[in-house]
């Protein structure tokens, strides 16, 4: 995460350094973001509250670090953030559990490995990225409907040949290059192909038998807002 070793900072940081900690915490604003997301169970932004917190504990996290205690600085955080927002809970009764921790009555702080901790997130992470993508698929195909195009379709209309996809994507990628084609696409729902076969070097029949296709490759290329697909899907190893 960071460019340089972390208890140089922290030591600078508990000597009353306020650039290097305001520097520490702006680092660990994703770390942050993760850990609350994963003991909440649900994901969490800067405008809930129990990011404040999280980021509350961080700095308290900066404060308490002693390297001999044997744990990073990482595992440390985490504990830190859990149980602060478990305390939290706590306040406002609200129930709450973790699937590999439990906290007694004296608030004993738990022990996990740094193994522990970064598998969890890991998992979260994977998680998250899972929840996104199918959001983004589903984005997708309602888009693709908007063309007469379905996900089944694209399926069936998937050039065989190896040659013939990596042809379409370099093809779709110099669409999205002419604004004037994607606006034509865009109204019409259809590809401009008197102006792309003075570009393009192929016959108005390839181009027609392989309109869906291409038509899902240029919405994918034109768009940011596929980009997890993009970098997901089968002819994502055939570019390059």
């Amino acid at each position: 995460m960071l460019d340089r070793p972390i208890n140089q900072v922290l030591h600078q940081a508990q000597a009353g350094n306020t650039e290097e900690r305001n520097w520490l915490i702006d680092q660990y604003r994703p770390f942050i973001i993760r850990a609350v997301s994963h003991v909440c169970k649900r994901q969490i932004g800067w405008n809930h509250d129990e990011a404040s917190i999280g980021l509350i504990a961080l700095n308290e996290a900066i404060d308490r670090y002693d390297e001999s205690c044997g744990k990073t600085f990482d595992n440390f955080a985490y504990m830190v953030i859990h149980n602060r927002l478990v305390d939290e809970f706590r306040k406002q009764g609200k129930m709450f559990r973790t699937e590999s921790t439990v906290l007694d009555d004296d608030h004993d702080e738990f022990e996990q490995s740094t193994f522990e901790v970064a598998s969890s997130l890991e998992q979260y992470d994977r998680e998250r990225a899972a929840n996104a993508l199918a959001e983004e698929l589903l984005l997708y195909d309602e888009t693709l409907q908007q063309y007469g195009i379905s996900l089944e379709d694209l399926e069936d209309c998937s050039p065989k040949h190896r040659d013939t996809r990596k042809q379409l994507i370099e093809m779709a990628k110099r669409f999205s290059e002419h604004p004037d084609w994607l606006e034509s696409l865009r109204m019409t729902k259809r590809l401009p192909a008197k102006e792309m076969l003075t570009v393009f070097k192929v016959s108005q029949k390839t181009l027609e038998r392989n309109r869906k296709y291409l038509i899902a490759l240029v919405l994918i290329y034109s768009s940011s807002e596929f980009k997890r697909i993009k970098n997901t899907v089968s002819f994502a190893d055939l570019e390059g």
